[in-house]
């Protein structure tokens, strides 16, 4: 059940991340569609992690500021780029851009350890960082830079 939600939530995830809206409509439908996967990704975490209704009202707004941080220090932009767009003048700022959306979100996971840990039990930090890992690598697999 949970790699088939997981499976899921990466495909949506995905789309989103790639839909750039175009105008006030599509920007409110895509906010609207965040949201809904949020929440999707947050009831997911609570069954996974088997959160007490206690550590869920701490964890909620730990986690939604966590992935607002995550989502600003990666270029999705200058790291996306197909395979068959890749030339000599961009290699090297792409690969560049990669490894430092590895680094800076690194940074913001081991930052976000030490404030996890307030509400969580440490078996319950490494469960979440071990699904966060899965989720990012099949949402991967889905934007695989073809």
């Amino acid at each position: 059940m949970f790699l088939v939600a997981m499976f899921a939530f990466a495909a949506l995830f995905t789309q989103e991340v790639i839909a750039q809206p175009k105008n006030a409509v599509d920007k409110a439908e895509a906010k609207a569609k965040a949201e809904a996967l949020m929440n999707t990704r947050l009831q997911m975490l609570k069954d996974e992690l088997q959160l007490t209704d206690a550590q869920y009202t701490e964890f909620e707004p730990i986690y939604r500021e966590y992935r607002k941080v995550l989502g600003r220090v990666v270029d999705n932009k200058g790291a996306r780029v197909k395979k068959e767009d890749i030339t000599n003048d961009n290699a090297m700022k792409v690969v560049a851009t990669r490894l430092s959306n590895t680094i800076n979100t690194s940074s913001v996971k081991q930052r976000y350890l030490w404030i996890f840990a307030s509400v969580l039990e440490p078996i319950q930090i490494e469960k979440l960082y071990r699904i966060e890992d899965r989720i990012a690598r099949e949402a991967k697999k889905i934007v695989q830079y073809k």
